[in-house]
């Protein structure tokens, strides 16, 4: 198992998770509260987090396709500064051939 990449995945979700749980708090207390509005953070900080718990899946269980999700969630990551983007090559260079376990066939 790719303990280290693993572990940034489920870390991801839990973040993502939180702000758009604070978001929602948030955007639901003030006086212009709408449905779009909340169904709006929900399609930014929704699909990462889930993005990221399939990923730590595939991670998990060693498969190729969580190491080519891993890669994409690591790319999008650099372009978050500056902590995303060390949060992204640290991913990208967990998949590599060195450090990726592959699964047992």
């Amino acid at each position: 198992m790719n303990k280290s990449l693993a572990r940034i995945h489920l870390g991801l979700a839990i973040f993502y998770t939180l702000i758009a749980v604070l978001l929602i708090a948030v955007h639901l207390s003030g006086s212009k509260a709408s449905l779009g509005g909340v169904l709006i953070i929900l399609a930014i900080f929704g699909v990462l987090p889930v993005l990221h718990v399939l990923a730590l899946k595939g991670v998990r269980q060693g498969r190729h396709w969580g190491r080519n999700l891993s890669r994409v969630l690591g790319v999008l990551l650099l372009f978050a500064v500056p902590i995303g983007t060390i949060l992204g090559a640290f991913m990208l260079m967990r998949t590599g051939k060195m450090d990726w376990e592959q699964a047992a066939a």
